[in-house]
């Protein structure tokens, strides 16, 4: 992991924002443009700004107060990863308060996302969504969103391990344009750690080389996140709202965490119904995910008096194109104990495609020509079980289901010839639709 991977898991994955979406163009070299200007000296400063209440404590302080810096603005450049999926609110705080900051003291702001799932540390794959001294429009949509690569891959941002989602989507983002930005020459990188993250700081700081050096302002200054908020409410006159990603599981990590997200959601409706549908996907094709700790977001909502929600969640996806899946899973165990899971590998193959009437009546017309029955779970998702999981390992499973289109089709190469391997028997060919 680099620095950036390293440091950027901090910072705070189209809903209808009304934010402007920025026009991604195909070119052999995004980044172009970035890079010092012949003669041009690059910025020795840094900022990750990551629109949430630590890095904009810093941002407005170095503005209001030219004496909490030792550089001139000339020297600093903001730099911002766009996941696509961040709260309304936040964009709307950032475009009305500080925007207008960097336009009058002609901070240089660059807004980038990427443009693919995969990028490169080269920097293809990305997008440059604006890089000016006068920014006047937030480009809060990105390009590539975060949800975009959750509804391919038919998956949830996890709780748990390494934060792989923003890693993939601030990470990977910030690295190239910073090397580009900063053209291999000796930098300082801001990251908004506070006073109650110092063991977060030590650790980015072992990401430190030859040219980047991690500083951590609000250390220095002894700032928690209560003092970075009054800092902000009192040059502003806003509460700031954390930012994240409208799904972050790590905003419902705790009641206090689950009450604000919940209010959240019952404000922004709209990006409480996409957040949902994406929680839809992911269980019709794993139903043991969930976006609370494995638990399913949409029955805490219902627990929380908020089943609105789920209603209007259900108006959506009756609009929406499904598809039927056929999902193959593999279950194997640890080799020094048979009892406990290893990994899975799963296998992910669409069938069908058409209306959610049309996928309802498909998959009822397969379990009628297979002899079987379509089974609603305890999720409320329809599906059809060829081969059920066993209680033992290794397992196999292996059913159809009808769910939002969307999710790739997707197996590893060696997958066919596990499957055979663990298998009694063939798997059935599935019957015609």
């Amino acid at each position: 992991m680099n620095a950036s991977n390293a440091a950027h898991d901090q910072l705070d994955f189209d809903f209808g924002t009304g934010f402007e979406p920025a026009a991604v163009a195909p070119t052999d070299d995004p980044l172009a443009g970035l890079e010092p200007a012949a003669g041009q000296t690059p910025p020795k400063v840094v900022l990750s700004y990551g629109l949430g209440v630590d890095s904009t404590a810093i941002l407005l302080r170095w503005l209001h107060e030219p004496t909490s810096r030792d550089f001139d603005l000339d020297d600093l450049v903001v730099v911002t990863a766009m996941t696509g999926d961040e709260w309304d609110k936040t964009g709307t705080d950032v475009e009305q308060h500080i925007l207008p900051l960097l336009r009058r003291h002609g901070v240089r702001y660059v807004q980038a996302a990427r443009a693919r799932r995969h990028v490169t540390t080269a920097g293809a794959g990305l997008v440059v969504l604006d890089d000016s001294t006068a920014p006047h429009v937030l480009h809060l949509d990105g390009a590539y969103k975060l949800s975009d690569e959750m509804r391919e891959a038919g998956t949830l941002p996890q709780s748990g391990g390494m934060r792989a989602c923003s890693v993939h989507s601030k990470g990977d983002v910030l690295d190239p344009v910073i090397a580009r930005i900063t053209a291999g020459q000796p930098f300082r990188h801001i990251i908004g750690f506070e006073s109650e993250e110092q063991r977060r700081a030590t650790k980015d700081a072992l990401y430190n080389t030859s040219t980047r050096t991690g500083e951590y302002p609000l250390l220095e200054w002894d700032w928690d996140r209560a003092m970075c908020e009054a800092y902000i409410t009192g040059k502003t006159g806003v509460a700031w709202s954390k930012s994240a990603c409208s799904f972050c599981p790590f905003a419902a990590g705790s009641k206090d965490g689950r009450k604000a997200l919940f209010q959240r959601y019952v404000e922004n409706p709209e990006q409480a119904i996409s957040t949902l549908a994406m929680e839809h996907l992911a269980l019709a094709l794993n139903p043991k995910q969930g976006l609370i700790a494995g638990k399913r977001l949409a029955d805490a909502l219902v627990e929380a008096g908020h089943g609105h929600l789920i209603d209007l969640l259900q108006r959506r996806l009756d609009t929406e194109t499904y598809a039927v899946y056929e999902v193959r899973r593999i279950l194997r165990p640890k080799a020094d104990d048979p009892t406990k899971l290893a990994n899975a590998s799963r296998s992910v193959a669409t069938v069908f495609t058409g209306t959610r009437a049309e996928a309802a009546a498909d998959l009822r017309a397969r379990a009628a020509t297979l002899g079987l029955p379509a089974g609603v779970g305890p999720d409320g998702i329809a599906r059809v079980h060829i081969r059920e999981r066993g209680e033992t390992l290794p397992a196999l499973e292996h059913y159809l289901v009808a769910a939002p289109a969307g999710a790739l089709d997707k197996q590893v190469a060696k997958f066919e010839a596990w499957w055979a391997e663990l298998a009694e028997d063939a798997a059935p060919e599935l019957p015609a639709a």
